[in-house]
């Protein structure tokens, strides 16, 4: 390096130091931080952030809601419903082990694809249609205290899912809003395919995989699905270039929660719904109510109950309402295998969720809070190789899960 390169390089460094120390000079002092009060504005629009993040990766709590009035289902009725079963558990199948190579897991031991046959339902082929959307049912899949269900989508009105006025991004898109009538808390997720991820679809639909979960489980002979709405979400303060239409109208009012930043809009307007039958030739799940005290540490933690099944695990536990890091859980509770190994981290995600006491339960309990920690497998795995929960170095056999 010359001479005079290195006395640049030193000049260049004492300006950038001289820069960042009258930067750091002009901050508040800790204790004028300290004395800062936030405004109730800061924190409305930090919970509708949240609200925000939620929506965008699909994995939320629902609570149970009214539904809206019924509109024309029909099915068709020229083949059995042992078909219907076997043709839902066939595209389930081929699903997961498309999912099983996107995640290096197609080689496995632990993936079992055939019991999905016994896990299906018969409503597959259940099809809703109007003038502007077809809805297909293409699989339902049941066991434990979850089920899966696969929606092959068309909005007939158009010819691309993405449209003039809205995002040029086609994940961008999808309802803005989907129900079920289980009437008890649930945890749900859902992922949206479109024809960059599979080229066998048009332009104009999109594959919706969503998955519930619910501590009961779903008893019923029948549930009621609802979707409303197809569209996007456009942020506060952006007006939309393209010229309005009826569809696209804003499908809920803003002002409904003052909290969230973004403005729903729909691109295909209307209520549709399906009523699935529930049935199936076998529940494969271990169930186990546990009342076992761990500790994570610094408090302690009841484990209520564990419902293991193919398609994914909860942890039902009660916690100090106190308790705010949520983060810990995600790095202490894992599932351990009869071979010894630890199930690994391409084979699910992880969410986890408070649920809300109330009533009594809530006025003889007002300092904890129930929590459901969730394992949502990527593929079905065979539970007869899981030997335990351990949680917090403290393993709950689950042999006798039955």
């Amino acid at each position: 390096m010359k001479e005079s390169d290195r006395k640049f390089e030193k000049l260049l460094k004492e300006a950038v130091c001289s820069y960042h120390k009258e930067e750091m000079d002009a901050l508040p002092s800790e204790e004028e931080l300290q004395d800062i009060q936030l405004s109730d504005d800061f924190y409305r629009k930090m919970d509708g952030l949240v609200k925000k993040q939620k929506r965008r990766w699909q994995y939320r709590f629902v609570r149970y809601g009214a539904v809206a009035a019924s509109f024309l289902l029909f099915t068709f009725g020229t083949v059995g419903a042992a078909a219907y079963a076997l043709m839902g558990a066939e595209n389930f199948k081929a699903f997961f082990k498309k999912h099983a190579k996107e995640y290096h897991v197609a080689d496995s031991a632990v993936m079992d694809l055939e019991q999905l046959t016994d896990m299906a339902v018969t409503t597959a082929g259940t099809v809703y249609e109007d003038d502007n959307i077809r809805l297909d049912l293409k699989g339902l899949i049941k066991s434990g205290n979850r089920f899966s269900m696969i929606v092959e989508g068309t909005l007939k009105q158009q010819d691309q899912i993405v449209t003039a006025g809205g995002p040029q991004e086609e994940h961008a898109y999808s309802f803005l809003n989907t129900d079920v009538n289980a009437e008890q808390d649930l945890m749900a997720s859902g992922t949206y395919y479109y024809q960059e991820d599979d080229k066998s679809l048009a332009s104009n639909q999109f594959v919706y995989v969503t998955n519930y979960s619910a501590e009961a489980g779903f008893d019923s002979d029948q549930y009621e699905f609802t979707f409303e709405d197809f569209g996007y979400y456009q942020e506060d303060g952006i007006e939309d270039e393209a010229e309005s239409t009826d569809d696209e109208v804003s499908a809920y009012s803003a002002s409904e929660d003052s909290g969230i930043l973004e403005n729903p809009i729909s691109i295909c307007s209307g209520t549709w719904k399906f009523t699935v039958d529930m049935d199936q030739a076998k529940d494969i799940s271990y169930k186990k109510v546990c009342d076992q005290t761990v500790s994570d540490g610094e408090d302690d933690v009841k484990i209520n109950r564990i419902v293991l099944s193919p398609m994914g695990c909860s942890i039902y536990m009660t916690l100090p309402q106190s308790q705010k890091d949520s983060g810990k859980y995600f790095d202490n509770v894992h599932i351990r295998l009869k071979n010894g190994s630890l199930l690994s981290e391409e084979y699910y995600e992880m969410g986890i969720a408070d649920c809300e006491l109330s009533g009594d339960d809530e006025a003889a309990d007002a300092v904890k809070v129930s929590r459901e920690l969730d394992f949502d497998f990527r593929v079905p795995i065979d539970i007869s190789q899981v030997k335990a929960i351990e949680i917090f170095g403290e393993s709950i056999e689950v042999e006798t899960c039955k």
